[in-house]
């Protein structure tokens, strides 16, 4: 048995509904409205940072000399929000194994790189190459 419901013989539902709808449509209109507004509000900027203005500091101070060059290109390296920054290692440089806190992952640009734990056997990456050094895992950075 099937139970049909109709509202054509009772008005003032389909009166309310139609209503219900109405306001449904005008609050999502003006929600999508307000959306529009902050939108073309907030104007977005671009912004271009050539390779002669980017900024190189020792990735590691405390080794002075012998620490890989480094060119923080957004972010904060000492901080914990998400940074994005370019190294430069110098010919023959080879990292005391060490760790990191944060996972991270690294694109070769140039050159060749070796990333892994120091008895692995060595691995040379060739721009283009990526990987992914996980937290807390004890690795060698060489190139």
């Amino acid at each position: 048995m099937a139970i049909r419901i109709s509202f054509a013989h009772k008005p003032k539902r389909r009166l309310l509904r139609a209503l219900l709808l109405l306001a449904f449509a005008i609050a999502a209109c003006a929600t999508a409205s307000n959306g529009i507004a902050q939108e073309t509000e907030i104007t977005p900027t671009s912004s271009v940072v050539l390779a002669s203005e980017v900024e190189w500091t020792h990735l590691n101070p405390t080794r002075g000399e012998a620490s890989p060059q480094a060119a923080t290109l957004w972010g904060d390296r000492a901080g914990t929000e998400a940074t994005g920054f370019l190294v430069k290692f110098g010919d023959g440089f080879s990292s005391p194994p060490h760790i990191h806190n944060v996972t991270y992952r690294g694109v070769v640009i140039g050159g060749d790189v070796h990333n892994d734990n120091r008895e692995a056997e060595p691995m040379w990456m060739p721009a283009g190459s990526f990987w992914t050094q996980p937290a807390g895992e004890p690795h060698i950075a060489a190139s």
